[in-house]
């Protein structure tokens, strides 16, 4: 038996076993600088009160902290999110003379994630017309990703093709001992 299956088979532990403690690593750098943390599934909600309009930012249903939020009525106004992910802006701020409001736009800045969203104002409430996410992902560490994803899976295949040769009685295959005896036979045809 080759020393490549072994080692292959270690190799997929390690990843597998690396891949854990770094995802740990993440949660926790997460978790102490959520202004830098990657946005993947971003969600504004927005609510009109008597006299403030607070926006929400979560991602994955968690709130999204120092998320900035630019709150457009006839004036404009920029606020970040706390930690809950809510910021708060005063309705009169939005408008000149205390006029009552029409339209309402958001915009929000939230790690890689960009939302640009458009509200009517009907009955003292908003009503969402339009909204648009963009998220900036890095490509090159996406592709990566794939790659491993495509080495881990090829692995865990071998393995499972292992497993049920011993299962039927037979021994494995080598991959290597194919390609030695290729090697042989093209050193006798060199003779």
């Amino acid at each position: 038996m080759s020393l490549t299956k072994p080692l292959t088979l270690a190799l997929v532990a390690l990843l597998v076993a690396g891949g854990g403690v770094a995802a740990a690593t993440g949660a926790t750098q997460t978790a102490t600088d959520a202004s830098t943390a990657s946005v993947t599934d971003v969600d504004v909600d927005a609510s009109l009160g008597n006299e403030t309009t607070t926006v929400t930012v979560t991602d994955d249903g968690e709130g999204v902290e120092n998320a900035t939020v630019t709150v457009e009525g006839e004036e404009e106004v920029t606020v970040h999110t706390d930690g809950n992910g809510t910021a708060t802006v005063d309705r009169s701020a939005l408008s000149e003379d205390g006029e009552s409001l029409e339209a309402v736009e958001l915009s929000v800045e939230a790690g890689d994630a960009e939302g640009e969203l458009e509200y009517t104002v009907e009955d003292g409430s908003l009503t969402l017309q339009e909204e648009e996410y963009e998220y900036d992902i890095d490509e090159e560490s996406d592709e990566e990703s794939e790659d491993d994803d495509a080495e881990e899976d090829d692995a865990e295949d071998e393995e499972d093709d292992d497993a049920e040769d011993e299962e039927a009685g037979e021994e494995p295959e080598d991959d290597d001992a194919e390609d030695d005896t290729e090697d042989e036979a093209d050193d006798d045809s060199d003779d």
